[in-house]
């Protein structure tokens, strides 16, 4: 399983659409924070903390992280060297979370920015006391296990295809819907616990939950759910490939 993570994380710098993708992530992600005029902006909201890094974060993952899975299992189909991995004495599982954790590797790397800019805030505020370390923690574990449930619903969507180009807007829908979707469907409901149902199912009441800075049972039981579904069915779709 390492292995086949190991070999993720190197196939994705072998190109140059590799250290594009981040680039142009990273450029995003300094000029919406610091340059542009606009609702992420710290300079702008007079607030030197990170709730708006956060904020932010989730709609640049919908580019990003299906941008880096979208060949994950693609191109292995098309390639035809998913026969070969296969045949490797490890189970599809297997398989799957070591593509999983590849991916997440590669994420965890560009949230290597959020203790940057901490440090950055940290040097703003006039009274580095009152600097909310809970929030920022359960922002920075939320902001992970959202990155999880992304990496998996990319991976699932990049067994459906051979075609790079389709996974990749599969996934950016899926992810996008499963994210703010639900939170918008529930709004035309009057009904409280019809609201609170969808509104449950999306991502989103989760994730901003947990930027408060609190790690409920409910909401880590929903990421493992959530991952555990969408893993499960690139497995079933992985196995309908090798029959």
């Amino acid at each position: 399983m390492l292995a086949i993570a190991k070999k993720e994380i190197l196939s994705f710098f072998t190109t140059p659409m590799g250290y594009i993708i981040l680039a142009i992530f990273f450029t995003l992600n300094g000029l919406f924070f610091w340059v542009f005029s606009n609702t992420f902006n710290l300079i702008g909201s007079g607030f030197a903390d990170l709730n708006l890094y956060f904020e932010l974060m989730p709609w640049l993952f919908l580019f990003l992280i299906p941008a880096i899975g979208m060949r994950s299992l693609a191109e292995e189909i098309k390639s035809g060297t998913i026969g070969l991995l296969m045949t490797k004495p490890i189970t599809l599982l297997e398989l799957v979370l070591g593509k999983l954790l590849g991916i997440l590797f590669l994420i965890l790397s560009s949230l290597l920015l959020s203790f940057i800019y901490t440090f950055a805030i940290l040097q703003l505020k006039m009274n580095k006391d009152v600097f909310d370390w809970g929030a920022f923690i359960g922002s920075f574990f939320g902001l992970l296990f959202l990155a999880s449930v992304f990496c998996s619903i990319t991976l699932w969507c990049s067994s459906l295809s051979k075609n790079q180009v389709i996974a990749l807007l599969l996934s950016s829908l899926l992810c996008l819907l499963h994210f703010y979707g639900w939170g918008e469907l529930s709004l035309y409901f009057s009904d409280n616990r019809a609201y609170g149902f969808f509104n449950s199912i999306g991502i989103q009441s989760h994730y901003v939950q947990m930027s408060k800075g609190i790690l409920a049972s409910s909401d880590l039981i929903y990421f493992f759910g959530q991952m555990f579904l969408f893993n499960y069915l690139t497995v079933f779709q992985l196995k309908k490939i090798k029959q």
